[in-house]
């Protein structure tokens, strides 16, 4: 089916090489032959009148045309995967589709996880992408290569929170047997400690326990970086660093290990978890329906 002389089948093709940025891995993706789909590229560069990969040393780059497309593409993949799962009185419920999440892994176990459970009763049609957050989610939203982002406030995405999913707050953690005792973990005594810090993005300067401390004009000593809280008992048990956790991590971490849970020692406003989308998934009644579990 051809609109405006594009040939709508193609639009997958289309996809797979803006995504992989490479003809044979795109070849792979779609079931084609690699001849095959550089005549396919062949073909979408004369209709759209542009290269749409070019070449940059060892690989192939978007243009910026190419990279203006991923954003309408993926509502139009959305939408008609939507349509083509449509069956008589079933609804959103009767969808089958892909639903991409990108959150931290606090944020997955913490609602995703859960979000999911219930999706797979009320939903069982859908399918999940879940992709960890770093510092490459933020162009991933404003291209639409996702359908939903969950973040705190301070990472900055480019487009405004489209709802608050949750609210947390602070806690530190300790090892039971090597950390301060409960109740000993003063202002004081948490800057004299050496930190286990969670930073899932090297782009990132600053999070929101760092904006805490920035704010009293305090700085920790971090001995250790790591990108995913499921790490940190790992390296604070049998040893005397603290960790500062939102609290629904260190509930389930607490659950688990010997460690201590700590009040953390700084004024703090709650911790808010937002949801993120791009404008193209606004009138998507599976990914409103899944944000309702989540909340």
């Amino acid at each position: 089916m051809r609109l405006s002389g594009f040939n709508l089948n193609q639009l997958t093709y289309l996809e797979a090489l803006l995504v992989e940025c490479n003809v044979t891995r795109a070849a792979q993706r779609v079931h084609l032959s690699q001849s095959a789909m550089s005549a396919v590229l062949a073909q979408l560069r004369d209709h759209f009148r542009d290269e749409l990969l070019v070449r940059s040393g060892r690989t192939m780059v978007r243009t910026p045309f190419a990279e203006g497309l991923i954003a309408p593409m993926n509502a139009l993949l959305s939408q008609a995967q939507s349509f083509a799962a449509l069956r008589p009185g079933a609804g959103v419920s009767g969808i089958a589709r892909d639903l991409s999440v990108v959150a931290s892994d606090y944020v997955m176990r913490s609602s995703v996880v859960p979000a999911i459970e219930r999706a797979a009763t009320e939903m069982p049609g859908l399918r999940f992408d879940l992709l960890p957050l770093s510092g490459g989610s933020a162009r991933q939203l404003q291209t639409g290569e996702v359908d939903l982002l969950l973040a705190g406030q301070s990472l900055d995405v480019g487009l405004p929170p489209k709802a608050r999913v949750f609210t947390d707050s602070f806690v530190c953690l300790s090892c039971a047997e090597c950390g301060p005792e409960a109740g000993a973990l003063t202002s004081s005594a948490y800057l004299e400690r050496d930190h286990v810090v969670v930073r899932y993005s090297r782009h990132q300067t600053l999070f929101d326990d760092e904006e805490v401390l920035r704010r009293a004009g305090q700085s920790r000593r971090r001995k250790l970086s790591v990108w995913s809280y499921s790490l940190v008992p790992d390296l604070i048990c049998g040893k005397g660093l603290i960790a500062t956790v939102p609290a629904r991590a260190a509930r389930q971490i607490a659950a688990r290990w010997p460690v201590r849970v700590h009040p953390f020692p700084f004024d703090h406003d709650a911790v808010s978890i937002y949801a993120f989308w791009h404008s193209s998934r606004d009138k998507d009644d599976v990914l409103a329906r899944f944000l309702r579990m989540l909340a």
